[in-house]
């Protein structure tokens, strides 16, 4: 239900701001006057409930607004940077006047974000408290403490010693670091809040003392954000534009040199002229530009902000606006884990007593993530501020219990009426400070089947079931596991079961249609920070509305991004696979971020090690790596700009022996390790291998078992011998670990050696690894390349995208 104010007032001089001001108001009801003197002839016909008006001569205003609409909510609109507009607030709530301040210098959504966040105080609950509060906050780099005398879902009254000057706190000072406390435990933290009033108090027998009103906002802040993505393909931006059209999101066009003008364009639609993409729309106001100038464009859609810079074409007297759209868009995500809502065989129950009422309270999850969940509650009655800490019992699916300790992040006022009456429902949105592994794992589970409910996890499926599909799916490379062998069947049945069945490495997914198995999805955790997708397969044959192995991707990019400490997403394909290599390449460059994503190629060499085999005479001696030759190549690659491969791929020094990833493989009886190899040069290492350890089967293409080399100089008259000494003590160590093959991912300048020293090239790989930053671009993707896909044909081209 909507906060029932409907009828505004606006006072301004300034046309634009009066405009900028309306705009931000599109569901209430909008006068907007010029002068004081207009507005108090307006107030006697029809008494608002807000009033936005400018700080000059605020007192005399108040007391108008007093007899004319002695229950409007009063707002001043002023700048920190007006001196006088301060002072006059100041004496303004010395006399008792209670008001808002806003700040000149919004706009936008945050304008109307923060419009929003001081209506909500009518109607919603504050008590006054009985047993003491502490509060501390800091102003002008001191600390302070006072007695929290009320609180409320956005704000509080504070009671401050006298001897603090009330000059120290005109309307507007802003406070850091709030925090209140109820016998030495903390219940409560705000980064930041505002004053609203000052008032010098005598009453009775206490002392005299200042009573301070403060605020604070709906939400904390949010974690440092995720690097900004651009968008610079036309297509995107424009098809971006038109789903915002198609959702009635509302855009927003600011002058470039005019932070404080910015309008909201009504009707938009998008055209395109002489191959030049233009955006039309009725401006909410006159922008003050002319033919030419810059424009900056911005939505939100999708939990992502969306901005660019464009220009402006036309604009007519009458507000009729023409902008060129913009040639790239930034995008900026909200969240750091996507959440989801519980399907009905998935309920989850909050239970918790509130802190500041005592009231016990159980309330239904309206949805959730790993990282926390949000429910409703009534403002009305009940006291849930943002920055809240409590502890509450959280009831899983199971009908188990898990002790929880929770932030509230958010409140958010809920914009459809509660089905129980509830005066002003509003939703919170709280993050785990603790959680039980096992509440974990089960909200990871009900994620999987709210993403995709006709999957199941794999790992309680037999693998003979799976190893089935996969060779009914024509899967095929993995050689060193033909599907006849009984014995690698149970060798890879063991690795399969320790690593899916508990979760916590990997997931694996099988989509089924009734109680047959058409099609299956891994996601392993390859490296410390890293998802990797593989043994994707599907039963030929199936009809395009299923969509398998979009659905397979999906869910388990998805649920890659639910992982809190995953930050990069990996998937190969092959390239002689003709629709993988087409779909894989085009949406690698499409989403081609530097710093955020990483394409390279590599030849799959393959020597089988049935036998003994000569030691070639004159090689280079090889050593093992010493803590200096691990900064040393964390350096170089770093150097070269590939960063991505030095966080994905855990090569930095401290982490590139794999030890903390490997005692989390040992806890469940699997094995994952990597050594590096060196041969030396004249100043420094001519050539490198890096050698990956893994129980067999944690990747059927064997990843977590090959070498990689690293050549720092090709032109190093040597560097070729380095190589094939290299590719000799790496053969040696796949035979001392009794691998069945010696495995080698090398560039193409290394083939030529490689075959010399007898492997076979088994094909050309591509391998794409990218932020958790590109998740929600790569997920609308995905979904076009299956929309205009369905359109061509009836099979399920991407069946075995991730593996060749």
């Amino acid at each position: 239900m909507s906060v029932p104010m409907r009828d505004v007032l606006v006072v301004h001089p300034n046309a634009g701001r009066r405009a900028a001001l309306a705009s931000a108001l599109p569901s209430h009801r909008v006068v907007a006057v010029e002068s004081k003197v207009e507005a108090a002839l307006r107030m006697v016909n029809v008494a608002p409930a807000l009033i936005i008006a400018p700080p000059d001569d605020a007192r005399h205003f108040l007391r108008e607004v007093d007899r004319s609409a002695p229950d409007a909510v009063r707002v001043f609109i002023c700048s920190q940077t007006d001196p006088a507009g301060l002072e006059e607030l100041m004496q303004s709530a010395a006399e008792g006047h209670v008001f808002s301040i806003l700040d000149d210098t919004l706009a936008g959504p945050e304008l109307g974000r923060t419009i929003s966040h001081l209506l909500q105080y009518r109607g919603c609950a504050s008590v006054t408290l009985s047993t003491p509060y502490c509060v501390r906050f800091g102003l002008h780099g001191q600390t302070y403490q006072a007695r929290c005398l009320e609180m409320g879902n956005f704000g509080a009254t504070l009671q401050l010693p006298i001897e603090v000057p009330i000059t120290a706190v005109p309307p507007g000072t802003a406070l850091q670091d709030v925090y209140i406390e109820r016998e030495g435990q903390l219940i409560f933290r705000a980064a930041w809040a505002h004053v609203q009033r000052a008032q010098p108090m005598r009453e009775g027998d206490v002392l005299p003392h200042l009573r301070l009103g403060i605020s604070w906002s709906t939400a904390m802040y949010q974690p440092p954000q995720a690097p900004s993505m651009t968008t610079a393909e036309p297509s995107e931006v424009i098809s971006t534009l038109r789903k915002a059209l198609r959702r009635e999101i509302g855009l927003w066009l600011q002058m470039a040199d005019h932070h404080s003008m910015q309008i909201r364009l009504e009707s938009p639609s998008i055209d395109v002229v002489d191959d030049i993409a233009i955006l039309r729309g009725q401006g909410s106001a006159l922008l003050p530009g002319t033919v030419g100038d810059v424009v900056h464009l911005s939505f939100e859609m999708g939990g992502q902000s969306y901005s660019g810079v464009g220009s402006l074409l036309d604009i007519s007297p009458d507000g009729k606006t023409m902008v060129r759209i913009p040639r790239s868009l930034t995008l900026r995500n909200w969240r750091t884990l996507p959440r989801f809502k519980p399907g009905p065989d998935h309920r989850f129950l909050l239970s918790f007593k509130a802190p500041v009422t005592g009231q016990l309270t159980t309330r239904a999850v309206l949805d959730l993530s790993a990282g926390g969940l949000s429910f409703p509650f009534d403002a009305s009655c009940e006291i849930l501020p943002a920055g809240l800490q409590f502890d509450a019992s959280l009831l899983l699916p199971d009908g188990s219990e898990a002790e929880c300790q929770l932030e509230i992040r958010s409140i958010q006022m809920l914009r459809t009426p509660s089905p129980d009456g509830q005066l002003r429902p509003f939703r919170a949105g709280v993050r785990f400070s603790r959680i039980p592994e096992h509440a974990r794992r089960s909200i990871l589970d009900a994620f999987v089947t709210a993403r995709c409910p006709s999957a199941i996890n794999g790992g309680h499926v037999p693998f003979q079931e799976l190893w089935e599909l996969m060779e009914a799916a024509r899967y095929r490379f993995h050689p060193d596991y033909p599907f006849n062998s009984r014995k690698d069947v149970e060798l890879l049945e063991d690795a399969h079961r320790k690593l899916y069945i508990p979760g916590e490495l990997g997931r694996s997914i099988v989509f089924r249609e009734g109680q047959r198995a058409i099609g299956h999805l891994a996601g392993l955790r390859s490296h410390s920070r890293t998802w990797l997708l593989q043994q994707l397969c599907v039963l030929p044959g199936f009809h395009r509305n299923q969509w398998v192995s979009y659905e397979l991707s999906t869910t388990l990019v998805e649920f890659g991004e639910a992982l809190e400490d995953i930050e990069f997403i990996r998937y190969t394909w092959r390239r002689d696979n003709r629709w993988p290599n087409r779909f894989g390449s085009w949406l690698a460059r499409v989403m081609d971020s530097p710093g955020l994503s990483l394409l390279r190629h590599y030849n799959y060499m393959r020597l089988p090690l049935p036998t003994e085999r000569q030691r070639p005479a004159g090689l280079l001696p090889v050593r093992e790596s010493t803590h200096a030759d691990r900064v040393w190549l964390e350096n170089h690659l770093r150097a070269r700009g590939e960063w991505v491969r030095v966080l994905g791929e855990d090569l930095e020094a401290d982490r590139l022996e794999l030890d903390v990833l490997g005692e989390r493989f040992r806890q469940h009886g699997l094995y994952r390790h990597r050594r590096m190899f060196v041969v030396d040069g004249e100043a420094g290492p001519l050539a490198l291998a890096l050698v990956e350890e893994g129980t067999p089967g944690l990747s059927l293409i064997e990843a977590t078992n090959a070498f990689w080399l690293v050549v720092p100089e090709r032109s190093h008259p040597q560097s070729r011998l380095a190589v094939r000494s290299l590719t000799e003590r790496c053969v040696e160590h796949a035979r001392e670990r009794g691998r069945p093959s010696a495995l080698g991912f090398v560039d193409t300048e290394d083939v030529e050696v490689l075959q010399e020293a007898g492997f076979l090239d088994q094909g050309r790989f591509s391998e794409w690894i990218f932020h958790r930053s590109l998740i929600r671009r790569w997920c609308e993707l995905w979904k076009s390349v299956f929309e205009r896909f369905v359109r061509e044909s009836d099979v399920d081209v991407m069946a075995g995208v991730e593996d060749p």
